[in-house]
């Protein structure tokens, strides 16, 4: 009796709910990205060196290193300081570390000082912390630095300016005439050979 009409029930009723889907979320920015940073890792500074065969004059002053398989005649102020076993030195070193394996003839002030068994010393040693290989020679004293002693100086004009006192004493010394109750010795004349031979 009645027909539907197919195409009307099809144009009426309602489509199919579309399924939503999430947006895609987009890849985070490369800068927003927190990563750790990377260490930043210290310079490091190679000892000036001092080789073997090398003989150096002078006063040393610096804030590095020093290694010194030479010799040395005079005063160095460094931050570190290793003589090697066929390194000399003649004066007075002050230094924070120094680690001698050679000859030192003078004095030796540092926070720590680390004499080897082929190290040979002569000279006092002012010092926070010593330590000595069996074998090594020490002739002198050794003793806990005093707080005068605890700066280093890093360049050539601090230096120069810590030698000032002693330079000034030195030359105070040499100015001085010499005491009064000092006379010179002269050398009697020896008699001549001739006359007492004839006497």
């Amino acid at each position: 009796m009645f027909s539907r009409d197919k195409s009307k029930d099809n144009a009426g009723s309602s489509p199919a709910p579309a399924v939503s889907r999430p947006e895609p979320v987009p890849p985070p920015d490369p800068v927003a990205e927190s990563k750790p940073e990377p260490r930043q890792q210290r310079p490091t500074v190679k000892p000036s060196v001092i080789t073997e065969g090398l003989h150096v004059t002078g006063n040393l002053a610096s804030g590095g290193e020093l290694l010194v398989d030479g010799s040395v005649t005079g005063d160095i102020h460094v931050r570190g300081l290793t003589i090697g076993a066929s390194g000399k030195v003649e004066g007075k070193i002050v230094a924070e570390e120094i680690t001698v394996s050679g000859a030192v003839d003078g004095q030796i002030s540092a926070k720590t000082v680390t004499i080897g068994r082929t190290a040979r010393v002569t000279g006092d040693v002012l010092h926070d912390v010593l330590s000595i290989e069996s074998g090594a020679e020490f002739q002198g004293r050794c003793q806990r630095r005093p707080a005068s002693e605890l700066e280093v100086p890093k360049t050539a004009a601090q230096l120069a300016q810590a030698q000032k006192p002693a330079q000034q004493a030195q030359q105070k010394a040499a100015k001085a005439p010499p005491p009064a109750n000092v006379r010179p010795v002269t050398t009697p004349k020896p008699a001549d050979a001739s006359a007492s031979a004839a006497g």
